[in-house]
């Protein structure tokens, strides 16, 4: 795992087509001229309607390949990239293929569910079949072949476990380890935390990601021998299907390089389809954007995903369409993949907002891109690595993805890597070694209470002056109340709002013993104390210990809480927290004595200034502001001795403070003698 995130430093714009306007050239001509009025520099056609099956005979593809032929070649003489998206490799969900293909080996799932048209990497007579249509469709004279995010094996309709489970993948596994297991058997032992077999996962799921890596391989050896002047690309889902389906991007990446592209295009998944709720789109960057660069490890050229879904124009406004885009580029890679328009009823821009806003943002992301080149990303978050399946319950809900997002919502910066404090949960304890343990917790850890508990049952942390007791379930919480004496003086001895929108964990009390300290209290209805809600020590770690359950927090009373929390068990090494509002999001890279700082705010409400917290205190020279224009000028700031006693307080006035729904970028310089 790498410590930062990887960045593609140029800013390109991919226009994703999915119709190809067949039998009506009229339409796609207006289609080329949209894409050249939006300053798209390439066009990645689909390379099938969706009216065709899924894996249509090999002569239906030869038949398509010189139509597909001409619109590449319309498209390169407009000046743009041609590419093709391969939309159906394995296979996104149950529909019925053409007649005669329904041979081949069904994906099957662990509890014996084989979804229509979905078939596995390791049928050989299938990845046959494969290869040759990748081939056939190389001929086309596309610049790069994209294959689909349904290269995967989790997540798809028609199943509901970890994939897969069919005869070719169990006679395999007895092949490759000589043990033999049944189905039901096996999935049954994947899944234990309490009585987990890391070792068992190791080998499975090393099986899974290798059949998806060889089939990738004879992919791109079949599109090398038809035109060795294309390149691939790889579009990729979250990270926690990724985990689910024991994939290893970097050995994928690695199978699907050309000569002609030496770093294959991967695009990170996770689909913003609508603007109904700002925040969604905070949730798919930090959900599906920051974590897959930290989950990579070989050189790539890395691509956001931004797309409505079915894709037809003004159903996403210009401005979350520019707020997307922004974070993309400065959170992973300015070269970005849209699908923002309508195949049904043709390519329109019925504000007239969005074609300027999209030739207008460009020099900005531009400039962005290459104040980045060089720094290296830093951010508060819980990190993810290369092997989650297995140190993670195998459910989405065992990686933890809640407790970034709603830390992401408290103003807290994002970069999931080594650096990060991390995060034990749950029986996920129990996965992790008394050794890899340790280690974690050597960094400065938060945990919650079940986490806790289950490591102090392992000897791990008998000495810990934190008390920690399992049984009946607490009473019912009615409040929690502040008790740090840190606490600024709005917000010591209050209560914080506990019902409808906190969830805490069933059935654990927590209490300071001498060496650790009460930060908050949980209290019944009569006021009477039923457990401690956070709880911190320097020893033997610097941990915080805490009763929540990680569900929405996003209030200021939580805010400081948790970010004084992060401070604790991070000795304060973290980058800047925005302090005093919520719904703003900060961003931040630094290196060569200068950072950037990208500070979005998804709010509604205006402020005259915005409050950065920099807990590392180092002293600042000068700050700039990115102009739209792309040019930077003198930003307008202030700053002070941070209220704690430690670390600097960074004041954003003015045309500095980004306005709802808008962003601001800012370059800032360091003393020489830090």
């Amino acid at each position: 795992m790498q410590t930062s995130s990887i960045y593609s430093t140029p800013v390109s714009y991919i226009l994703r087509v999915v119709g190809l306007s067949e039998g009506d050239e009229a339409e796609w001509a207006r289609t080329l001229d949209f894409a050249e009025a939006g300053a798209f520099d390439a066009v990645m056609c689909f390379n099938a309607t969706g009216e065709m099956p899924p894996h249509p005979q090999l002569e239906t593809i030869r038949e398509r390949v010189p139509f597909l032929a001409r619109r590449m070649a319309d498209i390169r003489a407009r000046g743009m990239s041609p590419m093709l998206n391969y939309f159906v490799t394995l296979g996104h969900g149950e529909a019925k293929p053409a007649a005669g293909m329904d041979r081949f080996q069904p994906i099957v799932d662990g509890l014996g569910h084989e979804p229509m048209g979905c078939y596995c990497p390791l049928d050989e007579s299938f990845a046959a079949y494969l290869a040759e249509a990748f081939r056939l469709h190389a001929l086309a004279g596309a610049d790069s072949l994209w294959i689909d995010d349904d290269f995967r094996l989790y997540g798809r309709d028609g199943t509901e476990t970890l994939q897969c489970f069919c005869p070719l993948h169990i006679g395999a596994f007895a092949d490759r380890h000589d043990e033999a297991w049944t189905r039901e058997a096996l999935y049954e032992r994947l899944l234990r935390t309490d009585d987990p077999d890391r070792e068992l996962r190791a080998r499975w799921f090393m099986l899974q990601g290798d059949s998806l890596a060889g089939l990738a391989a004879k992919l791109r050896d079949a599109v090398a021998a038809a035109d060795p002047a294309a390149g691939m690309g790889l579009m990729v889902v979250p990270p926690f299907m990724n985990g689910l389906g024991g994939r290893r991007l970097d050995a994928e990446i690695d199978a699907l390089r050309t000569p002609a592209l030496p770093d294959p295009w991967v695009r990170t998944g996770g689909g913003f389809y609508h603007d109904e709720r700002p925040l969604d789109l905070l949730d798919k960057i930090v959900n599906a954007v920051d974590p897959l660069p930290a989950m990579i490890g070989v050189p790539a050229r890395l691509c956001g995903e931004i797309e409505n879904y079915p894709f037809p124009a003004g159903y996403k406004s210009a401005t979350m369409l520019r707020m997307e885009m922004y974070l993309n580029a400065i959170s992973a890679s300015g070269h970005l993949t849209f699908s923002i328009h309508d195949f049904y009823l043709g390519n329109h821009d019925p504000s007239g907002n969005v074609l300027p806003m999209l030739r207008e943002a460009k020099p900005y992301l531009r400039a962005v891109a290459a104040a980045l080149a060089g720094k290296v990303r830093r951010g508060a978050s819980f990190p993810y690595h290369l092997h989650l399946a297995e140190v993670r319950a195998l459910t989405p809900e065992g990686y933890a993805s809640r407790w970034n997002v709603n830390l992401a919502r408290l103003g807290i910066p994002q970069s999931p890597s080594d650096a990060s404090p991390p995060l034990l949960i749950g029986t996920t304890a129990n996965l992790y070694s008394d050794t890899e343990a340790e280690a974690l917790l050597a960094r400065g850890a938060m945990l919650d209470a079940e986490a806790y508990w289950i490591l102090r049952e392992r000897g791990l942390l008998a000495e810990c002056p934190i008390g920690v007791v399992r049984g009946p379930q607490l009473g019912k919480i009615q409040t929690e109340r502040v008790v740090c004496e840190r606490a600024p003086h709005w917000l010591q001895g209050k209560n914080l709002a506990v019902r409808w929108h906190v969830s805490y964990l069933d059935g654990y009390s927590l209490e300071a013993a001498a060496g650790a300290e009460d930060w908050s209290l949980l209290l019944d209805a009569a006021g009477d104390r039923l457990s401690a809600g956070v709880v911190v020590t320097d020893r033997p770690y610097r941990l915080a210990v805490m009763l929540h359950a990680g569900e929405p927090m996003r209030e200021l009373g939580r805010q400081w809480l948790m970010q004084e929390a992060l401070c604790h068990v991070a000795d304060s090494k973290l980058p800047p927290m925005v302090e005093g509002t919520l719904n703003h999001y900060p961003v931040w890279w630094e290196g060569d004595g200068e950072a950037v700082l990208g500070l979005c705010n998804f709010g509604l409400e205006a402020f005259p200034r915005m409050i950065l917290r920099l807990p590392e205190g180092r002293r600042i020279v000068s700050a700039q502001r990115l102009a739209r224009d792309g040019e930077w000028t003198d930003a307008a700031y202030g700053v002070s001795p941070h209220v704690s006693g430690s670390g600097l307080s960074l004041a954003m006035r003015g045309d500095s403070v980004p306005r709802p729904l808008s962003f601001e970028t800012f370059r800032i310089r360091y003393a020489a003698d830090h």
